[in-house]
């Protein structure tokens, strides 16, 4: 796996952190952080050549990238409109589900370079 794709992929287990920080209330936002902070445990070993913490991370970003992706269709299930920002009889821009997009996204990219980095290598 290449440095850009752990390194990218450290950025979304960081943006996971911060995404459950803006999902979840009191107390599960603490267990969920626990379960984002092992997320980034595992992709800082993988930058540092660990091969566990490879896997660990490979198999934490395949569930992340599903569930968010199965997070954007729910967005586009109940209403909302990327293109104009809102659910739509609002008005202004609701930007949570731009972050769920984004952190799809990445972690879709991150399970996309290392399948191809693994069949090059």
């Amino acid at each position: 796996m290449t440095r850009v794709s752990k390194t990218i992929q450290l950025l979304v287990s960081l943006s996971v952190v911060g995404l459950f920080w803006l999902i979840y209330p009191g107390v599960m936002v603490l267990f969920a952080s626990a379960v984002g902070l092992v997320y980034v445990a595992a992709a800082v070993g993988t930058l540092l050549g660990n091969s566990l913490a490879g896997q660990i991370a490979f198999a934490l970003s395949l569930v992340t990238a599903i569930l968010t992706t199965l997070g954007v269709l729910r967005f586009i299930s109940n209403g909302f409109s990327y293109v104009s920002g809102n659910f739509e009889p609002h008005d202004g821009i609701y930007w949570p589900p731009y972050a769920i997009l984004a952190v799809a996204l990445g972690t879709a990219l991150v399970v996309v370079l290392q399948i191809a980095g693994r069949r090059i290598g």
